[in-house]
């Protein structure tokens, strides 16, 4: 009998000046990202309920007072300690 060869993991070679576009899919019961370079290529393989659903998120403050929401977070940013320095990495 054969003995099976392992899959090496594959890499991804690409120029400095390419995007990376990572799409967020489901295969089987696993999320997985499948990485393109081409823009074209990334968009036909996005399943078209996620765009959708990204698409749908525009509008989903535009019942909010914009005058209102913008006090709200003034008030939270001066209210708030601000981060201490980091010193050590």
């Amino acid at each position: 009998m054969a003995k099976r060869q392992p899959n090496p993991t594959p890499d991804l070679l690409v120029r400095s000046d390419q995007p990376l576009i990572g799409v967020i899919m489901t295969e089987g019961d696993q999320e997985v990202v499948r990485y393109f370079v081409d823009e074209q290529d990334a968009d036909a393989a996005t399943p078209q309920n996620s765009i959708q659903r990204a698409l749908g998120l525009a509008g989903a403050w535009s019942d909010l007072d914009w005058e209102e929401m913008e006090a709200a977070l003034e008030t939270i940013r001066h209210e708030s300690q601000p981060t201490p320095p980091i010193t050590e990495l």
